[in-house]
C-alpha cells in the first residue's frame, strides 16, 4: 500500500512550512489529495515535485514559470535532474562572476578611494546579462565576430573588467574638460587601445552601423554616463578618431 503523509509530516520531512504547502496547493503548483475528513495528504511522488519547486525557486523562476516547467510531461526524472544541475551550474557561474566584480570594486576603492556606482552597475550588468547581450549584438554584427569577441574577452576577463572599471571611472573625473588636455587625450588613447585589443583589428575596419542607427535598450544596457556626459564623450571620441584618420592620410 502506498504510504501517505499528512501536511505536518510532509512539511517536517521537507523543511517546508504548512502555510507554504497550503499556498502551493491553492494555486495548483503542488496539489494535495484529500482524506475522507478533508485533510491534505501527500504521496511519495510529491517529494520529487517539491524538490523541483524548491530548486527552481532558488534559481529565480517565478511561480508561473515553475508551473509551466512542472507541466512538461516529456521529461523523466533524469532529464529533470540534468536540467536542474545545468541551471545550478549557471547560477554558480553568475555568483562567481558577481563575487569577482565585487572584489574588483573593493580594489578600485582601495586604490582610488572611490568608485562610481553607475560604472560598477554597468559593468556587473554586462557580465550578468552576457547571453542577452550576445544575442542582441548578433542582430547587428556577424555571429562569428561576436563569438570571437567574447572568446577573446574570456581569455583574460578579469583584466579587461579591471581596465574598464578604471577607465570609465577616470573618464568620470575629467568630464567636460578641454578635448585637447593631456589627461583626456591619454584616456582616449587607452580606450581605443583596449577596444582594438578586444576586437583584434583596427576599429575603422569593422563593418558596423552608425551608433545613432542602433537602438540601445536602457534595461539591457544601462549606461554609466548621463546624457550630457555621453554627448561630451562622443564628441571627444569623434575628434580623436578624425585626428587619427588625418594623421594616417598624411603618412
Amino acid at each position: 500500500m502506498m504510504k501517505k503523509y499528512t501536511i505536518g509530516e510532509f512539511g517536517k520531512l521537507t523543511g517546508t512550512s504548512a502555510r507554504t504547502l497550503q499556498y502551493y496547493d491553492e494555486i495548483g503548483l503542488l496539489k494535495a489529495e484529500r482524506t475522507a475528513a478533508g485533510h491534505r495528504s501527500y504521496k511519495e511522488e510529491d517529494f520529487a515535485t517539491l524538490q523541483k519547486i524548491i530548486s527552481l525557486k532558488f534559481l529565480g523562476f517565478s511561480l508561473d514559470e515553475t508551473a509551466k516547467y512542472l507541466r512538461n510531461e516529456n521529461w523523466d526524472m533524469k532529464d529533470s535532474l540534468v536540467f536542474q544541475r545545468n541551471m545550478m551550474k549557471k547560477k554558480r557561474e553568475q555568483l562567481d562572476d558577481s563575487i569577482r566584480l565585487l572584489n574588483l570594486a573593493i580594489e578600485q576603492i582601495d586604490h582610488n578611494h572611490k568608485l562610481d556606482p553607475q560604472v560598477f552597475t554597468s559593468i556587473i550588468n554586462s557580465v550578468q546579462m552576457e547571453e542577452e547581450h550576445k544575442e542582441w549584438m548578433k542582430s547587428y554584427w556577424p555571429e562569428e565576430f561576436v563569438e570571437q569577441l567574447y572568446d577573446r574577452v574570456k581569455e583574460d576577463q578579469e583584466e579587461y573588467e579591471k581596465k574598464m572599471m578604471d577607465l570609465f571611472s577616470r573618464f568620470k573625473g575629467v568630464m567636460f574638460s578641454d578635448f585637447m588636455s593631456p589627461q583626456v587625450e591619454k584616456l582616449v588613447h587607452e580606450l581605443l587601445a583596449m577596444a582594438t585589443e578586444l576586437t583584434g583589428e583596427s576599429l575603422s575596419s569593422l563593418e558596423t552601423l552608425p551608433v545613432e542607427d542602433i537602438p540601445l535598450d536602457p534595461w539591457l544596457f544601462p549606461n554609466p554616463f548621463s546624457p550630457e556626459e555621453e554627448k561630451w564623450l562622443e564628441q571627444v571620441m569623434t575628434y580623436y578618431m578624425e585626428k587619427e584618420t588625418e594623421n594616417h592620410a598624411e603618412e
